[in-house]
C-alpha cells in the first residue's frame, strides 16, 4: 500500500469534525518532508458527508458484509450478460433485502459512534449501496472505505452494461424548407454536391468540425476552470465548516465552565448569608455579654 493510500484510509476512518485538521496537519508533514505533489494531493481531499462517513466506516468493521454486497454485484453483472432472466429476477430481490439489511447496519454502526443518522441520512446510504452493487467506480470507493460523499445510479445495472446508443440525427437539410431527403440524390446526380476533400468532407462540413472543435476547447477550458474554482471552493467549505466544528465545541466547554462557576458562586453565596447569620448571632451574644457583665461590674461596686 503507498503512503497515499495508507493517508487516506486514515483520514476516512476518522469523524467528519476532526477530518480538516488532521489532513491538513498530514500535508503540512509530507510537504516539509519535500514531497510537494503528494501534499498537493493530500490538501484536495474532501472531508466525507455523514452518510458516506458511516459507509466507511461499516465496511471497516463488517468485511465480511461488504463482501456479499462485492459478490451481488459480480452476481448481477453476470446474469445481465447472459440476459438471465429468472436470475436477475432473484438477484434483484436478494439485492434489496442486502441493501435494508446494509442500511440498517450502517445506521447501527454511527449509533455505535455517538452519530444517530437522520431519516434522509440514512436514504442516502441505501441509495448509495445500490449505486455500488450497479457501477464497478462506486463500488471500488465503497469496498475501500474511502467514499466522500452519497451516490445515486438511475441505471439499469453496471455501467457501461445494456446502454443503449442514441440514434443518428437526421441531417438538417435532408428536409428543410419542404424540400425531401431524396433532392439530394438529385443534386447528386445533377452534380451539384459541395467540393470535397480527399477524405470526402466538404468545405461546410470542415467548418462545421473547426467550429465545433473551437468551441469543445473552450468548454473544456471553462471546465478546468470552474472544477478548479469548485475545488478551492470545497476546501474553504471544509475550513470554514472545521472552524465551526471547533468553535462549537470551544463554546460548549465554556458553557461547561460557566455552570461550574454559577454552581461554586451559588454555594459561595450560600456560604456567606451562613456565615452572615453567624455573625449577627454572634453580635447579638456579645452585646447580651457585654450588658450581663456591666451589670455585675455595677453590682460589685455596690458592694
Amino acid at each position: 500500500m503507498s503512503r497515499y493510500d495508507e493517508i487516506v484510509d486514515e483520514l476516512y476512518g476518522l469523524t467528519p469534525d476532526l477530518f480538516v485538521k488532521r489532513r491538513n496537519e498530514l500535508a503540512k508533514e509530507v510537504k516539509a518532508e519535500g514531497e510537494s505533489a503528494l501534499a498537493k494531493n493530500i490538501s484536495q481531499l474532501r472531508r466525507p458527508t455523514q452518510a458516506a462517513w458511516a459507509i466507511n466506516q461499516w465496511v471497516r468493521a463488517n468485511p465480511d458484509d461488504c463482501g456479499q454486497i462485492t459478490a451481488l454485484a459480480a452476481d448481477l453483472s453476470a446474469a445481465q450478460r447472459r440476459s438471465a432472466v429468472d436470475a436477475m429476477r432473484e438477484l434483484s430481490r436478494r439485492r434489496q433485502e442486502l441493501i435494508n439489511s446494509a442500511a440498517d447496519g450502517v445506521a447501527g454502526t454511527a449509533d455505535s459512534l455517538g452519530v444517530r443518522l437522520s431519516d434522509s441520512a440514512v436514504r442516502e446510504v441505501a441509495a448509495t449501496l445500490r449505486a455500488a452493487i450497479a457501477d464497478a467506480e462506486t463500488l471500488e470507493r465503497f469496498r475501500r472505505g474511502s467514499l466522500v460523499t452519497s451516490a445515486e445510479y438511475s441505471g439499469f445495472g453496471p455501467a457501461g452494461v445494456f446502454v443503449v446508443p442514441d440514434l443518428p440525427a437526421e441531417p438538417e437539410h435532408a428536409a428543410e424548407d419542404g424540400v425531401d431527403a431524396s433532392s439530394d440524390v438529385d443534386a447528386v446526380a445533377a452534380g451539384e454536391t459541395d467540393e470535397t476533400d480527399e477524405t470526402g468532407e466538404t468545405d461546410e462540413d470542415a467548418a462545421v468540425r473547426r467550429e465545433l472543435e473551437a468551441r469543445l476547447s473552450r468548454a473544456e477550458e471553462d471546465e478546468r476552470t470552474a472544477r478548479d474554482g469548485l475545488g478551492d471552493a470545497s476546501t474553504a467549505v471544509d475550513e470554514a465548516s472545521s472552524e465551526v466544528d471547533e468553535l462549537v465545541a470551544r463554546a460548549r466547554e465554556l458553557r461547561e465552565q460557566l455552570s461550574r462557576v454559577e454552581d461554586s458562586l451559588r454555594f459561595a453565596r450560600q456560604r456567606l448569608s451562613t456565615a452572615e447569620r453567624g455573625r449577627s448571632d454572634a453580635k447579638v451574644a456579645l452585646r447580651d455579654a457585654v450588658a450581663e457583665s456591666n451589670k455585675l461590674r455595677a453590682a460589685v461596686t455596690d458592694l
